[in-house]
């Protein structure tokens, strides 16, 4: 090629960096192709490699999350066991926990199946629009109160509670009159009493507290299913009956009510009952034994040892499925950290890196890398005066020509002392030196070009 044209103005208008490759022969070009080639699939190996060890990188922070969230869970479960006085050491791990959770399965057995009092009556048929007896709705813990407040309600005990009068006539004709029944939506609700107003002496002797422990009857009442429903039956037939535990307690919280207000129907730990009339005495008055009561008793719900075992089994539970997932993923954690210690990859990181300095030698005999600071500072220097060893000195504005500008390679104070050694990294590059060794020409449609001299 004799002559090379280049579109300089377009160049310097869009400052581009022109990489000038020129191959003397079909054999330069047929080298310089492979080369290309070369570099082509050495930053596709490289790229597959790289992507592979971020996804390593990815996997191995997701597991850390997963580690993290895992053990704070278990470390919460932990702390409510600890609350229910549950031993550490028997939390270490899940062989442990599996153990205590058999052995607390076992003691919620033994107290499932303890006897204990149980409504003798008959169960309310199994109909919609139908809750149930009344002596199948409530427990009582302590079995003095089951007795006396059987015995108060014993008319009542076997009436079927209905949700609405159409129920109630229809169980009325399939039992020709004999079951008793009684329908809520037939309740005057208006002078129902509030099931969390305080006691009567609250009211008018705040300060007072009177002997024989006073409670509302309906306070001793434990409801295990259709709460809302429980409460205004019981309400209704109970009403602000009191509990007291013996018969002077009762007579002399009476007296003192009655200064004020009326007095509701009052009970006794030791089944006596003074009528909101103030008459008590008699057989009518005083509970039979519970034998006598013929089942009509309310039954004795579960003890709080069998929810408290309920509960703490379900702690359990949740504690030994968190600390599983707590160790499995610490697990797969150091699976995937092991993985990448093995030879295997510690080969693959050595082929990369290989790969990688490969790609740095093509790029540089293809003349395509991109260069680093310090090169690109070295090659077109800011603060270099002196001209390129292949440029002419340029001629002063009198006419007479002037002396090269000295280089920095010349000692700074001036004297003619022996050159310093020329510095590689400021040396003008094959570029560089093939852009000096053009002149620039204007063509005959008035455009600057560069000509090889």
């Amino acid at each position: 090629m004799n002559d090379l044209v280049l579109p300089f103005d377009s160049c310097m208008k869009h400052k581009t960096f022109c990489v000038l490759m020129m191959c003397a022969d079909a054999k330069k070009q047929s080298q310089m192709a492979a080369l290309s080639k070369e570099r082509e699939n050495l930053q596709s190996t490289i790229q597959a490699y790289r992507t592979m060890f971020q996804t390593q990188r990815t996997l191995v922070e997701e597991l850390r999350t997963s580690v993290h969230e895992a053990a704070r869970e278990e470390q919460s479960i932990r702390a409510e066991l600890r609350k229910q006085n549950i031993p550490g050491a028997q939390l270490q791990d899940t062989d442990s926990v599996e153990k205590l959770i058999t052995a607390r399965m076992k003691e919620r057995d033994q107290l499932l199946h303890k006897p204990r009092r149980l409504c003798g009556l008959a169960p309310a048929p199994d109909e919609p629009d139908v809750i149930g007896k009344i002596g199948h709705l409530a427990m009582i813990e302590n079995t003095d109160i089951a007795r006396v407040i059987s015995w108060h309600m014993s008319a009542d005990m076997d009436c079927v509670i209905t949700l609405t009068t159409k129920k109630a006539q229809e169980i009325y004709s399939k039992t020709q009159g004999r079951q008793q029944v009684l329908p809520l939506d037939s309740i005057y609700r208006k002078n129902l009493p509030d099931w969390g107003k305080p006691l009567p002496h609250v009211r008018y002797r705040p300060n007072w507290k009177p002997p024989g422990r006073p409670v509302y009857a309906r306070d001793m009442l434990q409801f295990h299913t259709d709460q809302e429903s429980c409460r205004l039956v019981f309400g209704m037939l109970l009403g602000d009956t009191l509990i007291l535990d013996s018969l002077d307690h009762a007579n002399a919280y009476r007296q003192e009510i009655i200064k004020h207000s009326h007095c509701p129907t009052i009970l006794t730990w030791q089944g006596d009952r003074i009528r909101s009339n103030g008459k008590f005495g008699g057989t009518m008055n005083k509970a039979v034994p519970i034998e006598k009561l013929r089942g009509a008793v309310f039954g004795e719900p579960l003890p709080m040892a069998y929810h408290a075992l309920c509960t703490q089994i379900a702690s359990l539970e949740q504690y030994q499925a968190a600390l599983t997932r707590h160790v499995q993923a610490q697990d797969e954690l150091q699976e995937v950290i092991n993985t990448q210690k093995n030879p295997e990859m510690s080969a693959k990181y050595k082929e990369c890196q290989e790969a990688e300095a490969q790609l740095v030698e093509i790029e540089r005999q293809l003349g395509v890398g991109v260069p680093s600071k310090s090169r690109a500072a070295s090659s077109t220097p800011k603060d270099v005066t002196g001209p390129s060893p292949a440029k002419r000195s340029r001629v002063s504005t009198g006419g007479s020509p002037t002396s090269p500008i000295v280089s920095h390679r010349t000692p700074l104070n001036g004297s003619i002392g022996d050159a310093a050694e020329p510095d590689p990294s400021i040396t003008p590059t094959r570029t560089s030196l093939r852009i000096a060794s053009m002149t620039t020409v204007v063509s005959d449609d008035g455009r600057k070009r560069l000509r090889k001299t």
